[in-house]
């Protein structure tokens, strides 16, 4: 239960400052280009881990 509570914490607390970045008035040109950047890259590497996790996993099962 904790650790859920904790994940919500983080995930709230980067999902809102990212939002805050975006829709900040006074924001320069290039912030929002970095930002939407670095969150497709994030998702990338976390599209990545979980096709690598689920081939792990079938792997593990397999061999039960």
């Amino acid at each position: 239960m904790a650790r859920g509570f904790w994940r919500g914490v983080i995930a709230g607390s980067i999902i809102g400052g990212l939002l805050g970045a975006w829709f900040a008035p006074s924001i320069k040109p290039g912030v929002r280009e970095r930002v939407a950047e670095r969150g497709r890259s994030m998702r990338r590497r976390a599209d990545h881990l979980m096709r690598r996790a689920r081939s792990e996993m079938d792997e593990a099962m397999e061999q039960r």
